[in-house]
């Protein structure tokens, strides 16, 4: 029954829901929680009290879950620090309303087993539809919570994060049913939800097996560098020469493991192993770009043949080591790029034959002069050469743009990334095929990562993931949730991910979800690791959502059936 105290206790619930996501990953709290909002919700007196209850719920799991986005207002002067706040909860209150509708919609049903029914069909393509409309934030699911429980993580592989989260509201309702059942066939019932949830656990442990590695050494390298001193004009040569210290040591490192089996290695270079040499079959995507790739691509790109190591001279020294990836992170380099051949001759001063980079920068686009620059990355090899560039498309409102400027420039609201113009938005996912023994890898950029149809070109698919961000911004809970995305992505896909971060978690993630190297700290470090194998392509990358909404149709059907046959529906709840 509803009371004065509802409120308070829908907050309450909202809140304790928060503690399930990174970092705290305790996600019985979560499937508690949620089990008390179908409670509420079940019991409302109407459909409006049912809603307020909904919103209050998500306002307190969103404002809890994602304090860390007030952080980011800290490191910029355009705007008081203040509004962090203010946007986190003017944003918890958006967010809300996808649980909000439909709980309130759920209410309109007079039997409480159907208000159930329909509150998790209604809530599935609510979640959906949060991560696409006005740009979409798909952030923390609830089903991510399963992230902590590796067994029914793995179930995303056929259903994704909002399969995952239809999981957890059937396993909530279940435990409604256990607790206030009236009879002993509700707490059956109620319990086989419960049950069923341990063994899709089960199932997907035993889909995990041990994999391989294959292909060159990948380096990852993590500057250290602070949020509040990244974009200092004075401290830009002293980064860049963090990124050319930290790559030339760990190439060092690299020649060292491939000459000695060292018997006690460290976690950064433990998963370093020799493998047979591999072509990339991933045919390129190059036709999507904004801007213009301002020199000549090597020879091959599109065709890539070995790329000749031992005995090469470059730089004006010889090697005869396997040609290593090295990934830098997102805003890796300042100036541009493409207009800067004694940049890219720095860069290139680092890298022995057949080594190739992987940097964010800065992309220019001289053809659309109102915003000519985009959040980019570069694939550069040793010769300075820029192989290809990848712009980043899912940009992120009021960080890389200001949306609908006109209106709110004059009331003071500009972008926390320093610049006047907006960035360009690139048109989408893309494989870009690399030379040599390089396999062809999708790039994404910050928190694109985040949607789950926004990583992979479906008709180019890649062998593996490059996910660049700068997680400096976000103090101590985004970048564990930002990493949490990754590992869901990697799971849905069937594909590793391998992440760079300025000042965040880098990491090391293969085709199952587990982390199989990360970084330390926040200190200045290079991952040195090989790429895990790309398994083979799981059922949701062909289906997307189509299973959930199935079973939300499912659910809605059983619940009106339910609500229009009364005798059904008695029997159901007495």
């Amino acid at each position: 029954m509803l009371t004065s105290l509802t409120p308070l206790l829908a907050l309450a619930l909202g809140a304790l829901a928060a503690l399930g996501f990174a970092p705290l990953d305790l996600w019985p709290a979560t499937l508690v929680a949620v089990a008390g909002l179908i409670w509420i919700v079940m019991t409302s007196s109407g459909w409006l009290r049912a809603g307020i209850s909904g919103l209050l719920f998500g306002t307190a799991m969103s404002f809890v879950s994602l304090n860390w986005i007030a952080t980011s207002f800290t490191y910029q002067a355009k705007m008081p620090v203040a509004l962090g706040w203010v946007t986190v909860l003017g944003l918890s209150v958006f967010l809300a309303l996808y649980i909000a509708v439909p709980a309130a919609i759920a209410a309109i049903a007079t039997r409480p087993v159907a208000r159930a029914f329909f509150l998790i069909a209604l809530w599935l393509p609510a979640e959906w539809l949060r991560g696409v409309l006005l740009t979409g934030f798909a952030w923390n699911p609830v089903g991510i919570v399963w992230m902590a429980a590796p067994g029914v993580a793995q179930m995303a592989a056929y259903v994704g994060g909002i399969g995952l989260s239809a999981i957890l509201l059937v396993a909530a309702a279940g435990l409604v049913w256990i607790v206030i059942g009236p009879a002993p066939v509700h707490r059956l019932v109620g319990g086989a939800a419960v049950v069923l949830v341990a063994i899709l656990g089960w199932i997907g442990d035993s889909r995990v097996q041990l994999s391989g590695f294959l292909g060159p050494p990948i380096i990852v390298v993590q500057p250290g560098i602070d949020q509040a001193e990244r974009y200092d004009s004075g401290s830009a040569e002293r980064h860049l020469k963090t990124y050319l210290d930290l790559t030339r040591d760990a190439l060092r490192r690299a020649d060292e493991t491939q000459r000695a089996d060292l018997p006690d290695v460290s976690i950064k270079e433990a998963n370093i192993e020799r493998a047979p040499e591999i072509d990339s079959p991933i045919r390129p995507s190059n036709g999507k770009v904004t801007g213009e790739i301002e020199n000549t691509l090597a020879a091959g790109l599109a065709d890539p043949s070995r790329t000749a190591g031992a005995g090469a001279v470059i730089n004006g020294r010889a090697t005869d080591s396997t040609p290593a990836l090295v990934i830098w992170p997102e805003g890796a380099v300042d100036d541009l790029i493409e207009r800067d051949p004694a940049l890219r001759a720095r860069l290139a001063s680092v890298l022995r034959a057949g080594d190739v980079l992987v940097t964010g920068g800065t992309g220019y686009n001289p053809r659309t002069p109102a915003t000519p620059y985009s959040n980019s990355l570069f694939v550069v090899d040793e010769k300075g050469r820029i192989l290809n560039r990848y712009d980043k498309a899912h940009l992120v409102p009021l960080g890389e743009y200001v949306p609908a400027r006109d209106l709110l420039e004059p009331m003071g609201i500009a972008r926390l990334v320093p610049g006047s113009s907006d960035f360009a938005a690139g048109p989408g996912p893309r494989t870009l095929v690399l030379p040599g023994r390089f396999l062809g890898m999708s790039p994404v950029i910050c928190y694109e990562i985040a949607f789950p149809g926004a990583v992979v070109d479906d008709a180019n698919r890649p062998a593996w993931i490059a996910n660049i961000s700068n997680d400096a911004w976000f103090g101590a809970w985004g970048p564990p949730q930002h990493l949490a995305q990754a590992r869901l992505r990697a799971i849905e896909q069937g594909l590793p991910v391998v992440r760079a971060t300025t000042n965040g978690i880098s990491a090391v993630i293969d085709g199952y979800g587990r982390i199989l190297g990360r970084s330390l700290g926040k200190g200045p470090e290079a991952l040195l690791v090989t790429l895990p194998p790309p398994l083979i392509e799981p059922a949701f990358p062909r289906g997307g959502p189509l299973v959930a909404f199935l079973f939300a149709i499912f659910l809605a059907a059983s619940g009106a059936f339910l609500q229009r046959f009364q005798r059904f529906g008695q029997l159901a709840e007495e």
